[in-house]
């Protein structure tokens, strides 16, 4: 729900997204995007720091796709590395069909395939008899950002 643009001669060269924490509501936001049309020194910094300065969060986390990126934004940025989580995904060869681990565990096999076998059997058991394979990705690390204030009291 909040963007912040860095221009450059009018032009949008970019972009941070702020909105509320879509899987841990212990935050106060989540980062949800920063993308950039070139490699600009600072820029990340700079839109960050406008977010910190005008918002004034307590505490901010992140997810970084470890297949794409490395994280070390994050760190520039003066986040913590939290933890990690494998990436899971179904495939179907068959239909050509991807499901990601989240999206079965979010909806469900019954919902996701229009059945209805109900409680008592999981979704990976039923998946796997969709003739569905398990594959794995690189993963995401959690990044997490809270105030000096937040951290100065967590220690004290």
């Amino acid at each position: 729900s909040i963007r912040i643009g860095l221009y450059y001669n009018d032009k949008l060269v970019s972009i941070m997204t702020f909105g509320k924490p879509r899987y841990n509501k212990k935050y106060e936001y989540e980062l949800i995007r920063y993308c950039s049309l070139y490699n600009i020194t600072g820029g990340s910094e700079k839109l960050f720091k406008y977010f910190i300065n005008n918002y004034k969060p307590s505490s901010i986390i992140s997810y970084c796709d470890l297949s794409k990126f490395s994280g070390y934004v994050y760190e520039k940025l003066g986040f913590k590395y939290k933890n990690y989580s494998i990436g899971k995904h179904w495939y179907n060869i068959r239909d050509k069909r991807h499901i990601t681990d989240n999206l079965l565990r979010q909806q469900g096999f019954d919902r996701l395939f229009n059945t209805s076998y109900g409680k008592g059997t999981s979704n990976e058991d039923l998946i796997k008899d969709y003739n569905y394979l398990e594959i794995y990705d690189c993963g995401q690390a959690v990044y997490v950002w809270e105030s000096d204030a937040l951290s100065e009291n967590s220690t004290n």
